[in-house]
């Protein structure tokens, strides 16, 4: 008897250590805390659509380097170069759906997602520096709502702006609206019609291809960012760049998985709205010294730099304005107020 009562008595107390050892097991992935306590740290990917070597993913590597110093080692973020999570296109979607926690990318990425948002960076004139177009973003999106209700599937974590387009062209000069006949012009995508309204011939080609089109004359120059006379080479081709045109910069977005966010303690989210006041202006600084780097640089392959008179340019800007203006009516045929 005595016998059976102590292997009952053995027996519950292994099927309370069982069940004491599965509950603890249980609280420390609800709590995010190792069985010794220790808390297990936050691990988040983020997807960019820079390469390593671009100056963004530098400040990037900053930024990150200072989230996890500032959370005591708590959350490690992993940085995805472009391409290698999903491609550029993608990245918003790739926010949205939590395959990536965080994200990067210019809002032309998603331009049916974010029209309006788009077409107000394309709408820019007048505006000379990246951080000046930056401030411009920053504040439609702080006051208009529609801006918004594009990015309400993603926690906005920072915005910021590219430095206004370049022109390069190789054997052809612009100094006024007469001379764009007849150019063959590289324009970014949707951006075509800008091209035929100065009398120049739009072609639509990937980025990594510009090279190869004016190595072998199929088009004569460029409409984009002046870094790519460093970064692609693209000085070695060119004859002339115009600096002023002042007109269309590109505005980006960084966001976070809203579900993560609303996971994260709020200490930590903390972190990242502190956080915001430093890379916010960072970014368009960073774009702004870019180009003085690539102009140089371009200064030293033999390209001359171009400043088209104030005259000439409220020229191309009046023919601009049309474009621009049939691009609103038609999100405004949408239903989307863009006007």
């Amino acid at each position: 008897m005595i016998r059976k009562n102590i292997c009952w008595l053995l027996a519950v107390i292994f099927l309370i250590s069982i069940a004491f050892a599965f509950g603890c097991e249980t609280a420390s992935k609800e709590t995010g805390k190792t069985q010794g306590g220790d808390e297990k740290p936050i691990e988040l990917k983020f997807t960019t659509v820079t390469a390593t070597l671009h100056p963004d993913y530098k400040t990037l590597e900053a930024w990150a380097e200072e989230v996890n110093k500032r959370t005591d080692g708590r959350v490690e973020i992993t940085l995805y170069p472009t391409n290698t999570l999903n491609p550029p296109p993608e990245t918003y979607n790739t926010i949205k759906s939590g395959m990536a926690d965080i994200g990067m990318a210019p809002v032309g990425y998603s331009a049916s997602i974010m029209p309006l948002s788009k077409l107000f960076g394309d709408a820019m004139v007048g505006v000379s520096s990246a951080k000046e177009a930056a401030e411009l973003w920053c504040a439609a999106y702080k006051n208009l709502p529609e801006l918004q209700e594009e990015f309400k599937d993603i926690h906005v974590l920072w915005l910021y702006a590219t430095t206004p387009m370049s022109l390069g062209t190789s054997g052809i000069k612009i100094t006024k609206l007469e001379d764009f006949n007849g150019v063959v012009l590289r324009m970014p995508p949707g951006m075509e019609p800008l091209a035929v309204a100065w009398g120049a011939s739009p072609i639509n080609l990937p980025i990594g291809e510009i090279y190869e089109a004016m190595e072998k004359n199929v088009v004569n120059g460029f409409y984009g960012g002046a870094e790519m006379l460093d970064a692609m080479k693209l000085a070695e081709l060119t004859d002339y760049v115009v600096t002023n045109l002042d007109m269309v910069c590109g505005v980006n977005y960084a966001g976070m998985n809203r579900k993560v966010w609303e996971s994260l303690p709020a200490d930590v989210q903390e972190v990242f709205n502190e956080l915001k006041d430093w890379v916010e202006p960072k970014m368009p600084e960073v774009f702004d010294q870019q180009e003085e780097d690539a102009l140089q640089k371009a200064i030293k392959e033999g390209c001359e730099l171009v400043e088209i008179e104030d005259a000439e340019k409220q020229r191309i800007y009046a023919v601009s304005a049309p474009v621009i203006e049939e691009m609103a009516a038609d999100l405004e045929k949408d239903g989307l107020p863009a006007k």
